[in-house]
This record gives structure tokens, sequence and C-alpha cells, in this order.
């Protein structure tokens, strides 16, 4: 017998970890966080007046993002700024945007 298809999936791609990343960035305000950043690294207060969101509520979202490596952190002098780790979190929301676009366009 067969071995289901979730089965094989999961033993050549890491399916819980996939489905955690679309969680996280399923959050508008993580997202409003994310496009906050597109532009470079910012500082938090930075990322508050860009989102209009507290202080608080942009710090909690940049440590759930940043604890799924989506965004890293960089110490200059006393304080912290933050930007997108990499090109594959560019891509992933390029790829996101497109295919709304695409759908309701």
């Amino acid at each position: 017998m067969a071995a289901p298809l979730t089965t094989l999936m999961a033993k050549h791609m890491p399916l819980t970890q996939m489905a955690e990343v679309f969680k996280v960035m399923s959050d508008p305000s993580r997202l409003a966080v994310l496009h906050s950043l597109w532009g470079g690294p910012l500082f938090v207060n930075d990322i508050c007046r860009k989102t209009m969101m507290s202080q608080p509520n942009v710090s909690h979202h940049l440590s759930v993002l940043k604890e799924l490596q989506l965004i890293k952190s960089v110490k200059k002098g006393r304080k912290i700024y933050y930007q997108i780790a990499d090109r594959h979190v560019y891509t992933i929301i390029n790829q996101c945007k497109e295919h709304v676009e695409q759908a309701i366009g």
C-alpha cells in the first residue's frame, strides 16, 4: 500500500515550519511591519510612525517575526534597527501580492 501524500510530502518538505510562516504572515499588522521595512532598516519608533501602531504592539510583532527569522535586528549604539532577513521574505510577499492581484483583477 502506498504511503499517503502528506507523509511523502513531509519527508521532503518542512510542512509544519512552512505552515507556521504562513500563520505568522497572515496577520495584517505583521504584514504592515514587514511592508514598513521594505525600503530598508528602521528603528522601532520609525516602524511605529509608518504603521501607526503603538510601540508595545510593534515590539510584539517584531519579536514574532524575528523568532521565525523573517526579520533580523542589528544593534547600532544603544538602539536596535530591524530589517527584512533575506530575499526569500521579499519573494514570498511579492508572490502572494501578485497572486492576489491576479485573482481580484
